[in-house]
């Protein structure tokens, strides 16, 4: 039995880019047999930055609701709250007396925060890779699906991972895996959508005319200046990438497939702005269903409550005897 975990921070709403890139992969996982799947809000993660109470708290129950308007299931998935689990932070407390203080000054995201907020970071910013490693290792996860940016941590956990079974000689953890390579999805500058630079992302919640008129500052082949120009879908840095993720190789009605609409754009007979109409349309007929689940959820604040709670009881159920396994191996004893 494989164990999956993964999880995103409760800073709003899921965006096109995170939900092609995670959380279409977290629904695939779920499907298999063999895999137990374990999806969480980190809303202790979210401290590092979130300054309002009452928008984490919001935050957290909207992407439950996005969360399974994508797709997950509660019955299928063990779907809770970071801080449901109290014992993550205990665990992430015995992590980091083998943590070395100098690989987490090293970590690439320590670095840009530092960078970007240097009057504005914290304890927890500084620590944030012992707390992702106590999220893997508490459940005892063997694969870790995150992307490329969060790939450095997830090295983090794996390192502590085989430290712990050494110094104490036991096998505790088992080293995580990591997926070999996951969806990219281009925000409009041809960059990363993410949820930090709105302008950059694509909401999921947004109607046909607002993902076009987004799309109006794509970025395309810089030197397909005129209509009647040829243009290289490679040097398409926003557009044809996405093309490839959600338009259909085969085509659909009247809309052409990938290969047909690169042959296009090399030959002049579309111009970006057709081009970047049909993908709206693409990306709208992907959210339409999405969109329609997740309005029917919609005042059920409750039935998430119960999800997290019900998710909570069961991640704990797991994580707990780790907590106390990794106690007794360092010497605590509980009085």
């Amino acid at each position: 039995m494989q164990r999956v975990l993964s999880g995103i921070r409760a800073t709003g709403k899921l965006h096109f880019g995170s939900m092609m890139g995670a959380v279409q992969n977290f629904v695939q996982f779920q499907a298999a047999d063999d895999t137990e799947c374990l999806y969480f809000i980190a809303d202790y993660h979210t401290l590092t930055t979130n300054k309002d109470p009452d928008l984490l708290r919001t935050n957290l129950v909207e992407m439950v609701k996005d969360y399974i308007a994508a797709g997950l299931d509660p019955e299928q998935s063990i779907i809770y709250a970071q801080s449901s689990v109290p014992e993550i932070a205990e665990l992430c407390l015995f992590l980091g007396m083998l943590q070395p203080y100098g690989d987490l000054a090293r970590t690439p995201s320590f670095k840009d925060m530092e960078r970007r907020y240097p009057d504005d970071l914290n304890h927890g910013t500084f620590t944030y890779p012992v707390l992702m490693a106590a999220d893997i290792l508490g459940p005892k996860s063997t694969l870790v699906p995150v992307g490329e940016d969060q790939k450095p941590n997830v090295e983090i956990a794996r390192e502590l991972a085989r430290r712990f079974n050494t110094r104490y000689n036991r096998d505790v953890f088992p080293v995580p895996g990591m997926l070999d390579e996951m969806v990219k999805v281009p925000g409009l500058d041809g960059g990363k959508m993410g949820k930090s630079d709105a302008k950059n992302a694509i909401g999921i919640d947004m109607s046909l005319d607002e993902i076009q008129n987004k799309y109006r500052a794509g970025i395309t082949d810089a030197n397909r200046v005129r209509r009647d120009d040829s243009g290289d879908p490679d040097k398409c840095l926003s557009v044809y990438p996405l093309h490839r993720l959600v338009t259909e190789t085969e085509g659909r009605d009247l809309y052409p497939a990938q290969g047909a609409i690169a042959d296009q754009c090399r030959n002049a007979t579309i111009g970006c702005a057709d081009c970047k109409a049909l993908l709206a349309s693409n990306i709208h007929a992907i959210l339409a269903p999405f969109q329609e689940r997740r309005r029917e959820l919609e005042g059920q604040e409750d039935f998430v409550r119960e999800v997290l709670h019900e998710g909570g009881k069961k991640a704990r159920a797991i994580i707990a005897p780790t907590v106390e396994e990794v106690a007794d191996c360092m010497g605590i004893t509980r009085y």
